[in-house]
């Protein structure tokens, strides 16, 4: 895998040194192209009337998009300052960006740029929410992927016919949905993934059941109670024989809903005959931001009252300087790593 990095001498601000502020620069990882990171000091963006300037506090890598992105997925431009989860607190609002006041910690759902000093917030196209100060640092930026996660259920609760529930992917999102489900009124709760850590976190937050999907059969899916409802949150498909997607209809029952989230760089492939005898209904996340709005305030207070366990999805913390380094490693060994927090050099809050 070829990779290039690039960083320029930045240091960190300290002591009598002016601020980024006072010479309206500020230091970022700019995707100048597709394969190509790289640490600059760019212009602070200016706050239009209708967006919050953020100062950013923590942020860290998304394990699902980040990759595709890097890649080059056609939906983002380049030269873009990388990232998309972040937190902070808001130092400029304009007059049309809404209630939101300087001073206020906040995380979004979802604009890109978050890994950089400062980001342009724009509230109309955005779902934004307030952080308690009591929330952790590290814990705030991991916000943005549990509000992407819980999407996929949005609107989406336990109901007669809809108790079992299959997450196939517990990745940080999966681990994430497995928690919101369990509020959600899900009585059984499986899991599928890849790596035995990962499958290991599932069980201690609180999944009934998980399966390395390698060791799967459509025989022993025949043999199973099959899912109401079976979320999609892998990445690219690494089983080597039947797809992923055909053994996770194949575990849903006849007339089951199948939601599909993960972004697979590569595509998704199966069976449409398959798809259509068992009846299927396939439907994306909650994309309203409207909803998104609304029920995300109830996916806050959920994870500041530790319902939803956010701390357990960390697994490594470290300065914004080495996170082209980081990030390079994440591609080759998406095992090793949960969500990874960066944090300036400087303490910001």
């Amino acid at each position: 895998m070829n990779l290039t990095i690039e960083a320029v001498p930045v240091h960190p601000r300290r002591g009598g040194r002016e601020t980024a502020m006072e010479n309206g620069t500020m230091r970022a990882w700019v995707l100048e192209e597709p394969g190509r990171l790289a640490l600059r000091s760019i212009a602070i963006p200016e706050a239009k009337d209708d967006q919050l300037l953020v100062k950013i506090d923590r942020a860290c890598i998304c394990n699902g998009s980040d990759p595709g992105i890097y890649h080059g997925r056609p939906a983002y431009e380049t030269p873009c300052v990388f990232g998309h989860e972040g937190s902070g607190r808001i130092v400029k609002a304009g007059k049309d960006a809404g209630d939101f006041c300087v001073g206020e910690r906040v995380f979004w759902w979802f604009e890109m740029g978050s890994f950089a000093e400062y980001q342009a917030i724009t509230p109309s196209r955005t779902a934004v929410f307030r952080l308690p100060e009591s929330f952790g640092r590290d814990e705030a930026p991991v916000m943005e992927l549990v509000m992407a996660a819980c999407r996929a259920l949005m609107r989406r609760p336990a109901c007669e016919g809809r108790r079992r529930l299959l997450i196939c992917g517990l990745g940080p999102s999966g681990l994430v949905l497995l928690q919101y489900a369990r509020k959600l009124g899900y009585t059984h709760i499986a899991g599928w993934d890849l790596y035995p850590a990962r499958r290991e976190l599932a069980l201690r937050l609180g999944a009934d059941e998980v399966f390395d999907p390698r060791e799967l059969t459509p025989e022993a899916i025949g043999r199973m109670e099959p899912a109401d409802c079976t979320v999609l949150m892998y990445g690219d498909d690494k089983l080597p024989g039947d797809t992923a997607l055909d053994l996770a209809m194949l575990a849903t029952r006849p007339y089951g809903l199948v939601v599909s989230y993960g972004h697979p760089e590569h595509g998704a492939r199966f069976s449409p005959y398959l798809f259509q005898s068992r009846n299927l209904t396939l439907v994306p996340p909650e994309n309203d931001l409207a909803v998104i709005r609304k029920e995300g305030k109830q996916v806050v207070e959920l994870a500041a009252r530790g319902e939803i366990n956010v701390t357990a999805l960390i697994s490594h913390r470290m300065s914004f300087d080495a996170l082209g380094d980081v990030f390079r490693d994440l591609l080759e060994h998406p095992d090793v790593y949960g969500k990874v927090v960066y944090h300036w050099e400087e303490e910001t809050l």
